[in-house]
């Protein structure tokens, strides 16, 4: 049932590129507004322990949806539940759009409108720190990647091994680190902290923790897609700094993603260090057009051969098994 559910919201989200009619957040932020005001009011000792905070934020929502399916057993509620939240829990947004956003300002040369496209790809959705077509190509090899991995390849595959409540406890961890879930006050008085060049760290710093939950329940996936970039592109060299980074307890995920991507398409024209010089990067590492319009369309299809892979092989898993 867990493939046919997953073959659905596949095919789902590829017709409408956005899923905006289900995946409605106000809930989350009600519900982060709620855990804020009942730790300030009923529990001061949780308010100063954020990783507390971040699990009781995950835990409740998924404990809540694992009894749901226990009380309901199975039948066709239980597949059209399962179905809404595999569909809620997938990547927010039209990714597809973005890319041929981004792709079009590409092709007509439009750099600086390149620079705001590609914002929309990092996590959370930060400016893009290039200044030039190859410092900005070197940050889309290291961010596409990663929206392209938690859109849809580790959703379905926690979904698939564990079911929609670890996919869920993934979307909500994501959503805690990418959505800026402070109240309005704490916002405002983040800014006058700002201002005031103060050094207290305020109240909010959870995000740091989801982030460390978010990259164990990666941990796995990553590698796991990893390998199978190599085998849809240049093994040997997706493959080498895997070896390298399979057991490594610090790497980001997506650094992961970038040094394995980019050798599947055996270019490492992207995979310079940030801190290389301006002049260097002018002269050694300098994209043109053509050749970064061709590089993002790449990745996109080295993601989508990779997902039709995990897609045969969770075929042959159900019928194995």
């Amino acid at each position: 049932m867990h493939f046919l559910i997953i073959l659905i919201a596949i095919a789902v989200l590829e017709s409408n590129g956005q899923l905006a009619f289900i995946q409605r957040d106000a809930w989350v932020r009600k519900w982060h507004g709620a855990l804020a005001a009942f730790s300030s009011s009923k529990l001061p000792a949780l308010k100063s322990n954020s990783a507390f905070k971040v699990w009781i934020f995950v835990l409740v929502p998924v404990v809540v949806l694992q009894l749901v399916l226990w009380y309901l057993g199975s039948g066709i509620l239980v597949f059209l539940l399962e179905l809404a939240v595999l569909l809620y829990c997938l990547g927010r947004g039209d990714l597809s759009a973005q890319i041929g956003v981004l792709q079009s300002d590409i092709q007509r040369n439009d750099l600086q409108a390149a620079f705001h496209d590609a914002a929309v790809f990092n996590i959370g959705h930060r400016a893009v720190s290039a200044d030039n077509a190859a410092g900005l190509f070197r940050e889309l090899a290291a961010t596409l990647p990663y929206r392209l991995f938690e859109r849809s390849f580790v959703v379905v595959f926690w979904f698939f091994f564990l079911g929609a409540p670890l996919a869920l406890a993934f979307r909500l961890l994501a959503l805690h680190g990418d959505m800026q879930l402070q109240t309005p006050d704490i916002q405002i008085e983040q800014e006058q902290a700002i201002e005031a060049d103060a050094v207290e760290v305020l109240e909010d710093a959870a995000p740091d923790e989801a982030n460390k939950l978010l990259w164990y329940l990666e941990w796995i996936p990553v590698r796991a897609l990893a390998l199978t970039l190599g085998l849809m592109g240049d093994f040997s060299k997706a493959t080498a700094p895997l070896k390298e980074l399979v057991f490594c307890a610090k790497t980001s995920t997506a650094d992961v993603l970038r040094l394995c991507v980019l050798g599947a398409l055996n270019n490492q024209s992207a995979n310079a260090p940030a801190t290389v010089d301006q002049d260097e990067a002018s002269s050694d590492l300098a994209v043109d057009e053509t050749a970064a319009l061709s590089q993002v369309a790449d990745i996109v299809a080295l993601f989508r051969r990779s997902m039709t892979g995990w897609l045969v092989v969770i075929a042959l898993l159900v019928l194995t098994s």
